[in-house]
């Protein structure tokens, strides 16, 4: 019988197997989260394992603790046939036998060595092996080299039909069918098509169900399937009869979405049960089918990038197993012609070779930027950054259309090791450089960038686009866009607004109202009878008299102190928020406040927060914050009146933006980034009706809002702020908010880079909006093109833009009820989100939004993303209105960052400004 590393070998489920002498059963064969390559999970029959069947919280297969163990394929052997008369006797571990690198557990690989009594006794944490037999491994079928033996099936269809399925495959916005079907050749696409058929399915109708063998693969041809899974799989494994392992709705596959892969990968059972909502079609593709020409595609792509990795200079110093593990983890990425690759000063660790096209190197210098190099197939740049953690030497620009593959510096440090000393090397080549850049060189002309490509066409003030365009035609043109109302005006004070008593009608209000009128009446009988008037730079100063205003509260502390809750105790492993600090100057970050026992690492002038927790995904959680001072006027005395927060509660994160504007706006978000997601982690439906959950913590919010200003003293007249939340609930994203801090989720997925959903403001003039406000007695005006605003009758107070907003109080009809959303993501979705306020979104929509982050996402991550993506909005306020600009705010989650190569102790990641 051939050995257990032979590639030969089958394995099998149940599989009777040895693994260092000890006897052993095959439960597990496949990928893993953990590590690349194929792992081998087995439960052994003595207790000298390492878990029972799950690692980092993923659960692979169930067994008793310390039984469970992950190896590599090399190290499972045969079972040997025992001799007559030995039945009974326990085998004990081979002699001598060492598998370092080849065994893996929880944080994150562990290695077992032998010692001189052949017991297993010592255990050490390791990196992730750098040594990988194969990038196969995908299921316990061995994949027989059958030449041309196997014919793949053909099914009958009509022309329409089978264009209608190479649309679905090329355009779906399904990623699984990307990630599988990327790889086929045009040939091997047809001939896919050609082996599908179709299948009516009945309202009702079970298509899979859980714990079934895999037969088929399936894209929606037309109808709605529900696809129900064990939202924590361990409970579901460890005991299916528990009331609490009970299956839920995870997704809703519609036209174009496929389901019914992972069986086939794997070779394992059903992992969720699917039924059709409503009579549905789909296509199939028979498991052999599936296999043989859709996993040996993913071979041959494996197989390209081996023998190019392999030609490379650079990479003449690694053995064949490393090149093939540095084929299994590389990245694809493409560029446009003159798009910036790299850019000169940028902080980021990617290393690039050219697989396709042509690339030039430039430096600027007093004379501008200087063409040092080119690049041409098989060369590489990058590494500067990657060895030494600095900023960008050069600027790398696309000469026509460029392919690269991309190493990150996770995978760098784990698998080029030896490579180092020949990198360094070459760094002295760019103080060669100088001399042509000291020398005037060959001059090249930056490319500008997207944003001054278009700021004539797109982004100059409409005014001056409708005098050029005026006259030239005569169909009538879409209205301009509205001009633009500094915030400063949105929503006009009491110290700047005077209103005569006789015009406000306070009959037939409830009391609340009237109470509201009252004090602004006082306020402005105050202002009549000459008593001295504070500046707002004067009222701003007095806040930090009172640290009640100014400094945290720990009554809203995330994690809530046990007792407070009938389900008990809800610990957050991260959080933070933004805090108040006098002097803040245009374009400084804000204070940043973080309550976590995760240890900090500095990079630069931000600071990065690793753990690990429960997750729905595949792949990692990385988030960042940007959020900076904007500039109203010379002497603007606010602080930063955006806000956000962010918490970890077990397999929950918990996201908002706080836009705040008045003269009290910075007291009002500081406020609500506390008690929001207190209110929201304090309800009793929490986990179990989000809707319901979100609206009564908005409105809880706003009511300890008014409390809480009327305690200390500040008026919410015309003080408020929009806010947007967003849960993540795999495999549910949850979004709630009010006003006009927008909410984007979108994909960053290299060939569907697109919106997903993205939030509506609340304003004035939308469908209903004003019916309500008109019906409570406010007044909605137009005061300019696109643009309303919302007074008191008969008045010119307050003049708010937006018809839900916390605070607020002057205007009858403004609610703080939110609009609520859900959608649902797949374990494997490429998908981002952005929560940020008006800052962002004024300028910049959601489709832009996309266009701006999701290659940075890619590329760069959720740091540089969200500083792109504010420095782009800051370029547009000043193209609009000059020294004017708003606070901007972006918080950017980046869901399944792809753990190949990467230290996988961790799968959640936070990027904020370092705390001054």
């Amino acid at each position: 019988m051939a050995s257990g590393h032979d590639q030969g070998i089958e394995l099998a489920l149940g599989q009777q197997v040895q693994v260092a002498g000890y006897p052993a059963h095959v439960r597990y064969v496949g990928e893993t989260h953990f590590a690349p390559g194929e792992w081998i999970g087995v439960e052994l029959e003595p207790a000298v394992g390492k878990n029972d069947g799950s690692v980092n919280e993923h659960r692979y297969f169930a067994c008793k603790a310390n039984h469970g163990l992950f190896v590599r394929r090399m190290v499972v052997k045969a079972a040997p046939q025992m001799p007559e008369g030995t039945e009974g006797v326990e085998p004990g571990p081979s002699s001598g036998v060492q598998f370092a690198d080849c065994i893996a557990e929880d944080m994150p690989v562990e290695r077992v060595q032998s010692s001189e009594d052949d017991e297993v006794t010592e255990v050490e944490e390791v990196m992730v092996p750098t040594k990988s037999i194969r990038r196969g491994g995908i299921s316990a079928e061995a994949m027989r080299d059958q030449g041309d033996q196997w014919q793949p099936p053909v099914y009958a269809k009509s022309e329409e039909q089978t264009q209608q399925l190479r649309r679905v495959i090329e355009s779906s916005h399904d990623s699984k069918l990307r990630m599988m079907f990327g790889n086929l050749s045009q040939k091997g696409l047809e001939k896919v098509v050609e082996a599908m058929f179709q299948k009516a399915v009945c309202k009702g109708e079970t298509i899979i169900k859980y714990g079934d063998e895999g037969d088929n693969f399936y894209i929606v041809k037309s109808g709605r399937f529900d696809i129900f899974a064990y939202r924590n799989i361990q409970q579901a494994d460890d005991d299916l009869t528990d009331a609490s392992a009970r299956m839920v709705k995870v997704f809703e596959a519609g036209e174009g979405f496929a389901f019914g892969e992972t069986a086939l990968l794997y070779n394992a059972p059903r992992s969720a049960t699917i039924t059709a909502s409503e009579d549905s079609e789909v296509w199939c593709l028979e498991r052999k089918a599936f296999r043989e020409l859709v996993i040996r595609a993913s071979e041959q792509k494996f197989k390209e990038y081996s023998e190019f990795l392999k030609q490379c200079d650079v990479f003449e110093e690694l053995d064949v197993e490393q090149i093939a593990t540095l084929a299994e983890v590389v990245d694809e990425e493409d560029f446009n012609t003159d798009e910036a690759i790299i850019q000169q000063g940028g902080r980021d660790s990617n290393m690039f070779i050219i697989l396709k096209g042509q690339a030039v190197a430039c430096i600027a210098g007093e004379k501008g930027e200087v063409q040092v190099k080119t690049y041409a197939k098989g060369d590489f740049f990058g590494e500067i950054a990657l060895l030494l953690g600095e900023p960008r030497k050069a600027s790398i620009y696309a000469k026509g259309d460029v392919t690269c593959l991309v190493i990150t510096k996770d995978v760098f440090d784990r698998v080029l090791g030896p490579l180092r000393d020949f990198l360094k090397r070459n760094l002295e080549r760019y103080a060669k450089y100088q001399d042509a850049i000291e020398q005037g060189g060959e001059l090249r002309e930056a490319p500008e960038d997207d944003f001054n490509m278009r700021k004539e066409k797109e982004e100059q003030p409409e005014a001056r686009r409708v005098e050029e365009q005026s006259g030239e035609q005569d169909e009538p043109r879409p209205a301009p866009r509205r001009r633009l109302l500094k915030k400063a005006d949105r929503a006009h004070t009491v110290y700047n607004v005077k209103i005569k008593l006789e015009d406000l009608d306070l009959e037939d209000e409830d009391a609340e109202d009237k109470s509201t009128k009252e004090e602004t009446k006082e306020s402005h009988r105050k202002a009549e009878e000459g008593e001295p008037k504070q500046t707002l730079a004067e009222r701003v100063e007095q806040d930090w008299k009172k640290p009640q205003l100014v400094e945290a509260d720990r009554a809203f502390a995330v994690p809530l102190q046990v007792g407070q809750l009938a389900c008990g105790l809800r610990k957050s492993k991260y959080s933070v928020f933004g805090g108040l600090r006098k002097g803040e100057k245009f374009t400084v970050d804000k204070k940043v406040i973080v309550r976590t026992e995760v240890k900090s690492l500095r990079d630069g002038m931000e600071d990065l927060y690793r753990w690990s927790g429960p997750t729905w995904l595949k792949g990692q959680i990385h988030m960042a914050v940007v959020c900076q001072k904007g500039q109203k006027s010379a002497a603007d005395p606010t602080p930063n009146q955006d806000n956000y927060f962010a918490h970890h509660v077990g397999p929950i994160g918990l996201y908002g933006v706080c836009d705040g504007h008045g003269p009290f706006g910075h007291l009002v978000s500081f406020r609500l980034v506390q008690s929001l997601p207190h209110f929201i982690a304090s309800n009793p439906n929490w986990g179990e009706d989000w809707g319901l959950c979100l609206k009564e913590a908005f409105l809880a919010a706003q009511k300890e809002l008014i409390e809480f200003a009327a305690r200390e003293g500040f008026n919410l007249e015309a003080s408020g702020a929009a806010g947007s939340v967003l849960i993540f609930e795999g495999p549910s994203i949850h979004v709630a908010h009010i006003g006009d801090a927008g909410c984007l989720v979108g994909s960053w997925n290299r060939h569907d880079s697109r919106v997903v959903y993205g939030a509506q403001d609340h304003k004035p003039d939308t469908p209903g909006e004003r019916e309500r406000l008109e019906a409570a007695g406010s007044e909605v005006r137009q005061v300019d093109v696109e643009s309303y605003r919302i007074y008191i009758k008969g008045t010119n107070f307050p003049g708010l833009t937006m018809s839900r907003a916390f605070g607020d109080t002057a205007c009858a009809g403004v609610l703080q009820e939110p609009h609520y959303h859900q959608m649902f993501i797949q374990p494997s979705d490429e998908f981002f989100a952005v929560i940020a306020s008006d800052g962002i979104w004024e300028f910049i929509d959601y489709t832009k939004a996309v266009d701006l982050t999701a290659k940075k996402l890619r590329l760069k991550g959720p740091r540089e993303a969200a500083r792109n993506l504010v420095d782009a909005s800051r370029k547009r306020w000043a193209a609009y209105c000059g020294e004017y600009c708003d606070d901007i705010t972006a918080l950017v989650v980046k869901w399944n960052v792809s753990a190949k190569g990467a230290d996988t102790s961790t799968n959640h990641e936070f990027s904020v400004a370092h705390p001054e």
